[in-house]
């Protein structure tokens, strides 16, 4: 709230938390308040040792939830991807008061959310990607919700998440607006490649810019804050190889490449994935087989991670990709083209690969088979912690709000 209104807070908390309960559409439960800390690698070429790194403070903890607890933040995004879950869970564990609307809604709501999420998963999803009637249906059915809770709410910002949902945002009458880019929405090609010049249209005319690398911030008309999106480090971390088999069901004495996306996400590149998982196959006696996991529960995706031999992403367009970041803080090996901000978070971690050339990724994932190590990832990956990440965006919410009070 406003400074003026400060005062009132007490008094409206509570109807602002029925509020949030009944338009929250995604997140999990809120959890106990994690012990991780912020670990900078200020650029050095080392192992850090993770029961040390991770210990965080009560003073620091109390700090973070005292600065932000009286913020009110309407979160409104273009869908319910994980790493947005974890942004909303992270910042209300850290004391912002965080509405979610995203599409589609959570099925559980009401039978209005549970027809949407059927359309969505319906012949709606085959209109995916360029096709034009595919957002205008969204946009139909999800501008009123966001106009109505901004209208019913007194919020202090609104955070956009997403360039795909960004003209929607702006015809609501809350700010001041800060908006995130997730990749896609400002290097890919949808819309029949009209989605780039709208979302820097739109991205001119917000208060603040958050985008996942450098690559995307040289993209942009104005200027931005780069700001990976975060792992959760105490539920990705390395477990043993061969129990990680065994759970799971893969076999033991077989070579696993994880591929973990959908197979119609063209910009993924499957087949080119698959090729080449076939041609590294005749090099070895025992069988490399490639794994394509991309419906298993977010939770236990860190059994796959520690099950595979190497994660391969020949993808052509990123922004800072979680599943990279995730195999990271496993100590998985990586095999990957050079997209997003990938070369600067695989740059100095061993038995990993950013190759420029189809036959570049085949020739890398030989050689990580070959060595049959684990990285050094998890070093590396540590000042990207949920906890930094939440940090970071409150004090963004904090510059806008000082902004518009000077």
């Amino acid at each position: 709230m406003r400074e003026g209104d400060r005062a009132d807070e007490k008094d409206t908390q509570a109807n602002m938390n029925n509020n949030r309960n009944q338009i929250d559409t995604g997140s999990d439960s809120i959890s106990q308040l994690t012990d991780s800390a912020v670990v900078r690698q200020n650029g050095h070429s080392r192992r850090i040792n993770d029961q040390n790194s991770t210990r965080r403070t009560d003073e620091t903890v109390s700090e973070s939830i005292e600065r932000s607890s009286q913020l009110n933040v309407l979160q409104i995004a273009s869908s319910q991807m994980e790493f947005y879950k974890d942004q909303v869970r992270i910042l209300r564990e850290l004391g912002v008061t965080c509405d979610s609307l995203a599409y589609p809604p959570d099925p559980s709501h009401t039978e209005g959310d549970i027809r949407r999420k059927r359309i969505h998963e319906g012949w709606l999803r085959d209109l995916y990607g360029h096709n034009a009637l595919y957002y205008a249906y969204r946009a139909v059915d999800f501008y009123p919700r966001i106009l109505k809770t901004a209208m019913q709410n007194d919020y202090d910002v609104v955070h956009l998440n997403s360039g795909m949902i960004a003209p929607l945002g702006l015809l609501q009458p809350e700010r001041p607006i800060v908006l995130t880019l997730w990749g896609d929405d400002l290097l890919g090609d949808r819309l029949g490649g009209y989605q780039p010049a709208i979302t820097k249209f739109c991205a001119k005319r917000c208060d603040r810019i958050i985008v996942r690398s450098e690559e995307m911030r040289e993209a942009l008309p104005c200027d931005a804050e780069v700001i990976p999106s975060g792992i959760d480090m105490s539920k990705f971390k390395p477990v043993d190889r061969t129990k990680a088999q065994e759970t799971i069901g893969w076999e033991t004495d077989a070579r696993h490449i994880l591929f973990p996306y959908s197979k119609k996400q063209e910009k993924k590149r499957y087949p080119v994935a698959k090729e080449i998982v076939e041609h590294v196959n005749k090099q070895f006696e025992s069988r490399v087989t490639l794994q394509v996991v991309d419906d298993v529960p977010h939770e236990k995706m860190y059994l796959y991670y520690n099950a595979a031999d190497a994660l391969i992403l020949p993808s052509l367009r990123e922004g800072s990709p979680n599943t990279v970041k995730e195999a990271m803080a496993c100590d998985v090996p990586v095999v990957s083209t050079d997209v997003g901000d990938v070369a600067t978070r695989l740059g100095p971690v061993k038995n990993s690969y950013v190759c420029a050339s189809d036959e570049a990724l085949e020739d890398a994932l030989v050689s990580v088979l070959e060595t049959g190590e684990r990285s050094d990832g998890r070093g590396y990956v540590q000042e990207l912690s949920l906890e930094r990440m939440g940090e970071r965006l409150i004090e963004i919410y904090e510059s806008v709000l000082e902004e518009r009070d000077s």
